[in-house]
């Protein structure tokens, strides 16, 4: 799907932002490259006045101004009010878009909104959980999520997928409209005539499952296992949600410290922390083809394997804790919550996470990149507490450290 390989090329480019400027520690850092502009921020952002492209990363990101050229973004929370006279494209946990974009919009996150001031020169491509979309898009439009709202005038061809599909007042489409959905849906005369209308039906989880079950009788010449019931399915689902949730309540209980320190560091640096996942586990697969070619290390191949199940399970649990606990703190919620609260905000993360798996596309995209955030996390708080364990060179003009007569 296109609106896929456009968020894979979001997120490559948002990563590479994050790179470029991790060497600046400070609270808010800017650094310019010929026209390119790059920014890191914990929290906000200074006004843009940008003459080329911009990339900016940090955990609550608000842009102000104007952009030249193409904007890469990527934040928990999106505030996105700087014009943009090219493309852009944001990711983010909620991301709001209240300015005109000059080129193409495409956004990927859990809740993506568009205003009414929002004008869209060029196609729009959004990937997310809920979609709304209120201001005009002049070109195509494609979204994909489990709610999509459309309250706007398309100009070109609308293609939108959704558990649910609603149509607001203000909603037109002068193109085709080809839409999935489990049911059909009503749509108003005034929104398009029912003769450029497209309808695919979208089947139910269980009944892909029952499909597949059909299916299988459908192979002439090859004997296929059983596909498991739909007890058995619930069943393990069940059993895989209750070890991960133990496993992070025994991290919470026996490690509280560290695993605080880590949530800290992680969500001051969300995007720099997935580049970090992603060259720590392709680290650690790598591994498996050395060891294969050097015949010696054969023998450690079982070895590797099971750490990359356990980091990428540690990753896993990690990152949903992290996500849960930042939503339970952006609504207002107490700043030091006890480990009984702790642990069940762990639990509604992983069954979430867990759930969104169901979801074609956008559930493993989501997942994979928060595997990738928390084991960034785990792997540059483990080479911290290595390089804390080093010995310290000398400062120029200290003398050594005497050592006592033995």
């Amino acid at each position: 799907m296109r609106a896929s390989s456009r968020a894979i090329a979001l997120l490559g480019s948002v990563l590479w932002a994050a790179a470029t400027v991790s060497p600046l520690l400070a609270e808010t850092a800017l650094q310019t490259n010929g026209t390119d502009t790059f920014i890191t921020a914990s929290s906000g952002m200074p006004e843009l006045q940008a003459p080329g492209d911009v990339f900016a990363s940090g955990g609550a990101v608000l842009t102000k101004g104007r952009v030249a050229g193409d904007a890469h973004v990527a934040g928990f929370d999106l505030d996105l009010e700087a014009e943009v006279a090219g493309d852009l494209y944001a990711a983010g946990a909620t991301a709001t878009l209240r300015a005109p974009v000059g080129g193409d919009l495409s956004m990927i996150g859990f809740s993506l909104r568009t205003t009414d001031t929002a004008v869209i020169t060029g196609n729009a491509r959004m990937l997310g959980s809920t979609i709304t979309i209120d201001g005009p898009v002049e070109g195509a439009l494609a979204a994909t999520g489990g709610e999509v709202a459309l309250n706007a005038a398309v100009t070109g061809d609308a293609l939108l997928q959704g558990g649910t599909i609603t149509f607001g007042p203000r909603a037109r489409i002068s193109g085709t409209l080809t839409y999935s959905a489990p049911e059909p849906v009503t749509i108003p005369p005034e929104v398009i005539p029912a003769g450029r209308v497209v309808y695919h039906k979208t089947p139910p989880l269980m009944a892909r499952f029952e499909h597949m079950r059909d299916q299988r009788d459908g192979w002439p010449g090859r004997d296929m296992p059983a596909l498991p019931g739909t007890l058995a399915l619930v069943t393990a689902f069940l059993v895989t949600l209750g070890f991960l949730i133990l496993l992070g309540g025994a991290l919470l209980a026996l490690a509280p410290q560290r695993v605080e320190t880590l949530r800290r560091s992680g969500t001051q640096r969300p995007a720099l922390m997935v580049l970090f996942g992603l060259l720590g586990i392709a680290t650690l697969m790598g591994l498996v083809p050395v060891a294969v070619m050097t015949v010696i290390g054969l023998p450690f191949v079982p070895i590797v394997v099971l750490a990359i199940l356990v980091v990428w399970t540690l990753g896993y649990v990690f990152g949903a804790y992290v996500v849960a606990l930042r939503l339970y703190l952006a609504f207002d919620g107490h700043e030091d919550p006890g480990l009984g609260l702790r642990i069940a905000l762990l639990g509604c993360g992983v069954l979430v996470f867990s759930l969104l798996n169901f979801v074609p596309v956008l559930g493993w995209m989501v997942n994979f990149v928060l595997v990738l955030f928390g084991i960034g996390a785990l792997s540059t708080g483990m080479l911290r507490a290595l390089a804390a364990r080093l010995p310290q060179e000398p400062v120029a003009g200290q003398p050594p450290p005497s050592v006592p007569a033995g």
